[in-house]
Order: structure tokens, then C-alpha cells, then sequence
């Protein structure tokens, strides 16, 4: 599910193109003429917290629109669900394009967390060592973390399972340490930065990734990287999919690649040649 502050720039983004059109314009053609008007490059202006203005030029690329359409879609659909619409509407959306391959060494972790601030450390162990989104992350709070059975739930009892799943993860021996130590500090939820909760950690990692020295590191590439290290471990795609709350399609589509296991089957057919 997208935070709250994706949800409120998408429709900020939507509403210039799409606030003044009924439901019967959305069509392919539409779809692909607000593609080309988030393309065009736009001058934004930002302050600091000392006052400097920086102006720079930026455009959004398909990613960009595909995650603002899909959220124009997601609302299309909840109209229809609860009768405002007769008949649903599909959205046009761009290609998704090939996904980057790029995953973090363990050597990169390790200088990620030297330069991480405490909160962040926390988050990015938990992602490495569970494979879940940020926003899945950031949301987790004690209750939901049971030490003595080693078992973390991510989705509150009776919250309905979305397509960013969510699910249950048994505790590694790794993680646990951390958990207990961790678990003394006072507080509702795993990750938090003085005393409150944390919204987004997008900055966060930005901060000690360039500290760091690492490039080409956001907090989805730290899921990316979870996934990629269970797979060359040698974990089966079942296994896999299970642990990390992701479809196997996905798991075959992305990770399966980097498997020890990736076409043994077909090469040992093909050496009893």
C-alpha cells in the first residue's frame, strides 16, 4: 500500500491533467497524453532550512506516471466497487520496463549501517533480514513481535491482505539478538527516531548512503538485496516466495537468476549427453 505522502503528490500530480474531465475521457489515448505532459521538464524551486533557493528543472519519467495512473486506477475501481460507477474503467498504464538488477554486497551493508543513524540502522536490518517494504516496516510495532515463539507479524489482526503482502516471518537467530536489544528501549513501534514514529526513511538511507560512499541505494534496494542473498544461498523458490511474502512468479521473474539452483536440472540432462 503507498504512504500517505505518495498517495497526496500523485494526486497532486493527477489533478492539473485530470480534475476537469469526467470518467468517459479516461481511454488510452488520455492515458498517453498525460504520459507526454509529465514528460515535459518544469522548473521547481526549493528552500533550505537556511533560506537558500535552489531551482532546478524536472520531468517524470514512465515509473513515475505508471505510479500515479495506478493510483487513478486504484480509485476508478473503488467507485465501481461501491456503485458510483455502472461499468469499471481501465487505465492505460506505460510499459514497466526492465527492473535493476542492483543489490548491495554484504560489504556494502556492513559500511551502510557504520554511517547509518540509529533509527536507519534499524530499518535497513530489518529489511535485510525480513525482505519487507519500508512502509511494512516502519508500521511494525511491538505486539506484533514475539520473541518467544520467534515469529513477527506484519499485518495486524484482521487488517485485509493488499497486493504489497505483507504476511508472517519466523525470527533468524540474527535478528533476534537485535530484537532483544532493541526491545528495551521504550516505545510502540520497532523503528522510531526520538520518541516518534517514523513517515518515511527514503532520506534517511539517501544520507548514509552518501556518507558511505555507495551508490545506486534507496530503501527498495535493500528488499531487492534480502530477496537476491536468500536466493544464492541456496533457498528454493518455494521457500523463497514463502519467507519473503512474494509471489513465486516474482521470485522466478527477478531473483531466480542468481540461484545456485537456477537451471540444474536442464544442465545435468544436457551432460548426461
Amino acid at each position: 500500500m503507498a504512504s500517505g505522502a505518495t498517495l497526496a503528490y500523485s494526486i497532486q500530480a493527477l489533478a492539473p491533467f485530470w480534475g476537469g474531465l469526467t470518467c468517459d475521457a479516461v481511454k488510452g489515448t488520455t492515458c498517453r497524453a498525460y504520459e507526454r505532459e509529465r514528460a515535459k521538464p518544469r522548473t521547481i524551486t526549493t528552500v533550505s532550512k537556511n533560506g537558500k533557493e535552489t531551482t532546478r528543472e524536472v520531468s517524470a519519467g514512465p515509473p513515475t506516471v505508471r505510479r500515479e495512473l495506478g493510483v487513478l486506477q486504484a480509485a476508478l475501481n473503488y467507485a465501481h466497487a461501491e456503485g458510483l460507477l455502472i461499468h469499471p474503467i481501465k487505465v492505460t498504464l506505460p510499459k514497466s520496463g526492465e527492473v535493476r538488477d542492483r543489490w548491495l554486497t554484504r560489504d556494502e551493508v556492513a559500511q551502510l549501517l557504520r554511517h547509518a543513524e540509529p533509527h536507519i540502522r534499524r530499518f535497513i536490518i530489518l529489511a535485510i533480514y525480513t525482505g519487507r517494504r519500508a512502509a511494512t516496516i516502519l508500521d511494525l510495532i511491538w505486539t506484533r513481535v514475539d520473541l518467544d515463539a520467534n515469529l513477527i507479524r506484519f499485518r495486524a489482526d484482521g487488517q485485509a491482505e493488499t497486493n504489497k503482502r505483507r504476511g508472517r516471518v519466523r525470527i533468524p537467530r540474527q535478528l533476534k539478538a537485535h530484537l532483544r536489544r532493541w526491545s528495551a528501549t521504550p516505545g510502540t513501534h520497532v523503528v522510531m527516531y526520538r520518541g516518534e514514529t517514523v513517515a518515511s526513511v527514503r532520506k534517511g538511507v539517501a544520507r548514509a548512503a552518501e556518507r558511505a560512499g555507495i551508490e545506486g541505494v534507496n530503501r527498495h534496494v535493500l528488499k531487492h538485496t534480502a530477496i537476491t542473498w536468500g536466493v544464492k544461498d541456496g533457498m528454493e523458490l518455494e521457500d523463497a516466495a514463502e519467507y519473503f511474502d512474494t509471489s513465486e512468479e516474482i521470485i522466478r521473474k527477478h531473483y531466480w537468476h542468481h540461484s545456485p539452483h537456477h537451471q540444474e536440472r536442464a544442465v545435468k540432462i544436457i551432460e548426461r549427453r
